[in-house]
């Protein structure tokens, strides 16, 4: 689904291939969508299901992640950890991004 060819420095959006990614419930178009720092609650939630489910976080790898818990929806998000930074990113809608990563 991804290309494996991120190199650092580049804009992980415009390396992903057209088509229609995961935010929390429902599927955006790319064209919608941007990279952005995952809010730190979140981010422990993504950690926490990359190891519930076997999936290592690789730098510069995205990668599909689903958090599961009681009494909410199933929420997938394509997560990737850049080279040289310390936090986690998420592709977000465009509207909901404070802060480009």
């Amino acid at each position: 689904m991804f290309d494996d060819t991120v190199s650092r420095g580049e804009a992980l959006d415009h390396l992903l291939p057209d088509g229609e990614y995961p935010f929390a419930d429902k599927r955006l178009p790319l064209s919608r969508m941007a990279m952005m720092e995952a809010p730190p609650e979140l981010e422990r939630l993504l950690h926490e299901a990359a190891v519930k489910s076997g999936v290592e976080i690789v730098r510069d790898s995205p990668v599909e992640l689903t958090c599961m818990a009681d009494g909410f929806p199933d929420a997938t998000f394509v997560v990737f950890w850049p080279s040289g930074a310390e936090r986690l990113n998420i592709l977000a809608p465009k509207e909901a991004v404070v802060g480009r990563a």
